[in-house]
């Protein structure tokens, strides 16, 4: 019965301490690994075509313990941000908007550090969401699952979700 008891405890107890050991993914456990945050709105002229429009500042951080890699272009001042990030309009009733970039660089988001990006506010109307398109950086980005983050109109706080 002993030898038993013993052989038992040699097989269960490497598995108890090796669960014990495994760091939480998330920095912070009261956020999700990877989210969008809602920083300000203001007017601002686009980046597109110089017109002034409703513009929603973001925050994407990157809340794991390993860096993510983002598509992202440069920006004409700080005022826009970090950088330019793409990402894919979801409007309930409609196909997605589905934007890719063509000339961007693939950058590193480190761990527990964000990026400000600008996206118009019209992208973010009543029923309509974004999702930025990242990837771990560990993965080959030719056949691993795709990873999106996303951000709602309802996200926004009160008053700004119109």
């Amino acid at each position: 019965m002993r030898v038993l008891t013993f052989c038992i405890l040699l097989l269960v107890a490497p598995i108890i301490l090796a669960q014990k050991r495994v760091p939480n993914v998330r920095l912070s456990k009261a956020h999700p690994s990877v989210y969008l945050a809602f920083d300000h709105q203001a007017k601002i002229a686009s980046m597109s075509n110089g017109e002034i429009e409703d513009t929603v500042w973001l925050r994407l951080r990157n809340n794991t313990r390993w860096p993510i890699i983002l598509d992202m272009n440069g920006v004409p001042s700080k005022a826009y941000g970090d950088a330019a990030l793409f990402w894919d309009v979801l409007c309930e009733g409609r196909e997605p908007a589905i934007v890719r970039c063509h000339a961007c660089s693939f950058n590193s988001l480190r761990p527990g550090h964000y990026i400000l990006f600008t996206v118009p506010r019209a992208d973010l109307a009543k029923g309509c969401a974004i999702r930025v398109k990242f990837s771990y950086g560990w993965e080959d980005s030719s056949r691993e699952p795709e990873h999106f983050v996303y951000f709602y109109n309802s996200d926004l706080p009160k008053g700004n979700s119109k």
